[in-house]
């Protein structure tokens, strides 16, 4: 299996998260069971590795700021 960049991580552990949501609320599921699988979709260690790893790309290399159109007097 390849191995997801930290984007396709964050991506992959949000999609896993709006699923089990919509099990609770499609399927009748159990709210501590919701719970449960939402604490273990965020508590996986490749997840918070992937998030380290984008806040510290992104504080290395910002992204240009676009400057706020100029406005006409």
């Amino acid at each position: 299996m390849a191995r997801l960049s930290p984007a396709e991580q964050i991506e992959q552990s949000y999609d896993d998260a709006m699923v089990a949501l919509a099990d609770y609320l499609t399927r009748d599921r159990d709210a501590a069971t919701t719970i449960d699988r939402l604490i273990a979709i965020l508590d996986q260690d490749d997840l918070h590795d992937a998030v380290t790893e984008v806040l510290v790309d992104a504080r290395v290399h910002p992204r240009p700021r676009s400057d706020p159109p100029k406005v006409d007097p």
